[in-house]
C-alpha cells in the first residue's frame, strides 16, 4: 500500500473518464458565464454611472449570460444532489416505505427531465429566428437552448450511475 495508507487510484476507464469531461465541461462553462456575466454588469455599472452612457446590448447579454448560468447551475445541482426538494412525506414515513419511495420519485424525475428535454427541442427551433432587440446578430434561440443544453445534462447524470460510471471519487477513510 501506497504512502497515506490509501490504496492507489485505478486507471479511469474510458466511460468513467467520459463523465469527467462532462463535469470539467459543465464546471468551466459555470465559471466562465459567472466572470462574463461580473465583466458585463460591471461595464454596464461603469458606462451609466460613471460615464454617463448608455449601452443597452450590456443588460440583454449579461441577461443571457445569467439564464445559462442558471441552467448549467441547475445541471450541476442534480449531479451533486443539492438540488431543492419537498421532503416532507419522506420524513413522516419510516425506512421501508422510504425504500420504496426512493426509486420511485427517481423514475419519474428522470421521466420529466426526459420529457422537457424533448419539449426544449421545437421550442429553440422556433426562436431561433428571432433576435435579441439590441443586438441583432444573437438569437434568442440561445436562451432556450440553455434549457435543452442543462436537461441534456441532467440525463447524463441520471444515468451515468445507472452505468456503473462516476466522475467524482468519493473519499474514503
Amino acid at each position: 500500500m501506497p504512502a497515506g495508507g490509501r490504496p492507489p487510484a485505478p486507471f479511469p476507464t474510458e466511460r468513467g473518464s467520459r463523465v469527467k469531461t462532462l463535469n470539467r465541461v459543465v464546471d468551466g462553462a459555470a465559471v466562465f458565464l459567472f466572470a462574463a456575466t461580473l465583466v458585463l454588469v460591471n461595464v454596464q455599472i461603469l458606462c451609466r454611472f460613471v460615464l454617463s452612457l448608455g449601452v443597452p446590448w450590456t443588460e440583454e447579454v449579461s441577461r443571457l449570460l445569467f439564464i445559462w448560468l442558471a441552467y448549467v447551475g441547475a445541471a450541476i445541482g442534480l449531479r451533486e444532489g443539492s438540488l431543492i426538494v419537498i421532503d416532507t412525506l419522506p420524513q413522516v414515513l419510516g425506512p421501508r416505505a422510504k425504500a420504496i419511495i426512493a426509486p420511485v420519485v427517481r423514475v419519474l424525475s428522470f421521466a420529466v427531465i426526459v420529457f422537457l428535454f424533448g419539449a426544449s427541442i421545437p421550442l429553440v427551433r422556433s426562436v431561433w429566428p428571432t433576435t435579441l432587440a439590441t443586438v441583432d446578430w444573437i438569437s434568442n434561440g440561445w436562451a432556450y437552448l440553455a434549457f435543452t443544453a442543462s436537461f441534456g445534462a441532467m440525463i447524463a447524470y441520471s444515468v451515468a450511475p445507472l452505468l456503473g460510471l462516476r466522475g467524482r471519487r468519493r473519499a474514503t477513510a
